[in-house]
């Protein structure tokens, strides 16, 4: 008997072929190794009494140096390198650095920016000081001339004291007596000099000024206490200096202000060149090659550059020649779509607390149904296939409230600092922040008084959920950098023996940390099975 196949038992071979052999074609590949999840570091085989074994990365197990410098090639061999090779190979690189003014874009010539780091560091080494070292503050907006201060420090050797903008008078004044700073840079007209009258040590000050005001004299001031100038004219004007060919490595090429969680109290914290290329080039190389920074890249720093953290992660995209593109208005002076509008950047840095905000308005914007089958849905591609949710007009119809960066952001750097009492960004906020900005997300752990740049970090494609309930909410900051190797020591109630996994005071050591030695940051964390490590938040 001949058998009778209809169109419905065609229909039917078609609706289940195409549900086995579909999402195989267009599922694609997941973002990255689900195995390599299960242990994210390098764990020494023994400990000391009372202290966790040493956690590294994976990059840099134990009995393998910890990664140091930049690793500069000259003819065979490889050196170290400082924070000047950073400028010489983003120049090297043809890397671009651009300035957003409103909805203007300035295109800055990198060899205009080379040769004023002469003239200013002529025009600096120039001045009468008591110090014997130099001691340059910068209380500028994010602009390429407060890039630029920052690598004429480095190249003509003096100490760089980064200050965030805008502060008020009797914060930049508390900073500048404690740093002992003589040299200022600040915007023409932004606070008046004579209130600063802690800072005693305070002669020089160097005014930027906007072109649209360079019609006006700003050094013109008869009751000004110290000695005025203007950044354009010493770069018109000013002779081009002669850089030294070496620096003083053993003295702080930067110093942070952060608060000290063990003493209580403000402190200055000094960032050697080590410390900063240490973290700049583990930093290069954390993420998987097919995430890290390319010269295709626009890098946007969302967050002001008087933070460390953003510095090192903009000296990591400069290190690799992206285009660079500030904005003066940055969260938290200004909201995050503001910032990115005219960049369409493709990685960004933003503070905790501003990811956070945009985590709880977002959420609460969505209000339609549809809007929660789409989170829905997208959610199911992170967690269960490994993909970070792309942008298209179906994602984004009858969109709610939510910053739109552009087509072209795909990774999002972020850190929890202890010191400024962020709060912690949870597993569960993180896979929501993902669907909601279309984009990869790093969630760092940095204590400036311990260590430039970041301690620990997530794995780039670690979407796994948290279980939070209402007493725990689960977080975790991701193993340790290839610069550091970090240790648990038992503190009262929190030991290594703990049924719980190994807890105690976070113990952080080798280049990229401050001083000599190890640092105890007075932190409480415990080690995961997977070998990330976890603060805790109660809440």
């Amino acid at each position: 008997m001949a058998s009778d196949i209809t169109y419905v038992t065609y229909t039917l071979l078609a609706v289940v072929a195409g549900l086995i052999f579909l999402p195989v074609i267009f599922d694609g590949e997941p973002d990255g190794p689900a195995m390599a999840l299960l242990q994210q570091a390098s764990v020494a085989p023994t400990r000391k009494k009372n202290e966790s074994a040493i956690h590294r990365s994976r990059e840099t197990p134990p009995g393998f140096p910890l990664r140091q410098g930049l690793g500069i090639q000259e003819g065979y061999s490889k050196r170290k390198g400082d924070v000047r090779d950073i400028w010489r190979v983003f120049l090297q690189k043809v890397g671009q650095l651009h300035t957003i003014l409103g909805k203007d874009k300035v295109v800055h010539s990198i060899d205009t920016l080379d040769a004023e780091i002469d003239t200013l560091g002529s025009y600096i080494s120039g001045l009468q000081t008591d110090g014997k070292r130099k001691v340059v503050a910068v209380y500028l907006p994010n602009s390429a001339e407060n890039l630029i201060a920052g690598f004429t420090c480095a190249f003509y050797d003096f100490t760089f004291v980064p200050i965030q903008y805008p502060a008020e008078a009797d914060v930049i004044e508390e900073k500048l007596k404690n740093s002992d700073a003589e040299i200022l840079l600040m915007p023409a007209a932004s606070l008046d000099i004579n209130d600063l009258k802690a800072a005693s040590l305070l002669k020089h000050v160097i005014l930027v000024v906007e072109e649209g005001s360079r019609h006006m004299d700003f050094s013109d001031d008869p009751s000004a206490r110290v000695s005025l100038k203007e950044w354009h004219v010493i770069a018109a004007e000013g002779k081009k200096g002669t850089r030294p060919e070496s620096i003083n490595e053993s003295q702080p090429h930067m110093l942070v202000f952060s608060k000290n969680l063990k003493l209580g109290r403000m402190e200055v914290i000094p960032y050697t060149h080590n410390n900063i290329v240490s973290a700049v080039s583990s930093q290069a190389t954390t993420i998987p090659p097919k995430d890290q920074f390319k010269p295709a890249d626009v890098f946007t720093p969302a967050s002001p550059l008087a933070d460390q953290f953003t510095r090192i992660i903009t000296y990591t995209a400069m290190l690799s020649g992206c285009t660079i593109i500030v904005n003066a208005v940055s969260p938290p002076a200004g909201p995050l779509q503001s910032c990115c509008a005219n960049a369409i950047p493709s990685v960004i840095v933003v503070p905790a607390n501003t990811l956070s905000e945009v985590h709880r308005t977002s959420k609460a914007a969505q209000v339609e149904i549809f809007h929660e089958w789409m989170h829905v849905y997208q959610l199911r591609k992170l967690i269960r296939y490994g993909q970070v949710p792309k942008q298209s007009s179906i994602a984004r119809f009858n969109d709610y409230d939510r910053p739109n960066l552009g087509q072209n952001l795909r990774l999002i750097y972020v850190a929890e600092n202890p010191s400024e009492g962020t709060k912690p960004i949870t597993c569960n906020m993180l896979n929501d922040l993902r669907a909601i900005m279309f984009s990869k997300i790093v969630y760092a752990f940095t204590y400036p008084p311990a260590a430039a740049g970041a301690i620990t970090q997530t794995t780039v494609y670690d979407y796994r959920p948290g279980a939070d309930t209402k007493t725990f909410k689960d977080t975790h900051v991701g193993p340790p950098l290839s610069c550091l190797e970090v240790m648990l020591r038992d503190a009262g109630d929190y030991t290594a023996e703990s049924e719980d996994g190994p807890m105690g005071e976070v113990i952080v050591a080798g280049p990229a940390v401050t001083g000599n030695g190890e640092y105890a940051t007075g932190i409480i964390g415990r080690w995961r099975p997977d070998g990330c490590l976890a603060l805790g938040s109660k809440g």
